[in-house]
């Protein structure tokens, strides 16, 4: 009997500390960083592509970003949202996106066929080199910790 409630013991103790180990991101803690990164990166000077306004939506097991896009080969800028699965790198702490898909464009003054080009250009050329592109970086002490991702509505969750 004492080597049951032992048994119980360690098995509550062990699941209330597992969970207390995970770390959840919530949506708004990862669009506050997006923004700062490209923020920085504008006054960085590299202005070849300026994205405004991204919202990243967690879903459950992947997420969607949204945002505005202005290039220098583009007349106006365009209105995008694209899925992608986010994917934890251990060894760098951060998180990247992955399998990147364009889902919508609203492209102002292109005609139906231009913007039928475009979305293929962008999935086939420019998503690809955007793979595995950093979205957060967490502290090198928490983040070298981390040895699983799991995407949520509306959150990340990350234990180690």
């Amino acid at each position: 009997m004492r080597s049951m409630k032992s048994l119980l013991f360690a098995l509550i103790f062990s699941c209330l500390s597992s969970s207390a180990l995970a770390v959840e991101i919530p949506e708004t803690l990862l669009n506050q960083y997006v923004a700062q990164r490209l923020a920085e990166r504008e006054q960085k000077g590299r202005r070849d592509v300026s994205v405004r306004n991204p919202q990243i939506f967690l879903k459950d097991g992947y997420a969607t970003l949204c945002a505005n896009m202005k290039a220098k080969v583009l007349a106006q800028a365009v209105d995008f949202c694209a899925n992608m699965t986010p994917q934890w790198r251990q060894e760098t702490g951060s998180l990247l996106a992955t399998k990147m898909s364009l889902i919508s464009l609203n492209a102002p003054g292109m005609g139906e066929a231009e913007v039928a080009l475009l979305k293929q250009i962008v999935n086939q050329v420019v998503l690809p080199k955007l793979e595995g592109t950093e979205v957060y970086k967490a502290d090198d002490f928490i983040g070298k910790q981390v040895s699983d991702l799991k995407v949520l509505p509306g959150k990340l969750v990350i234990t180690p």
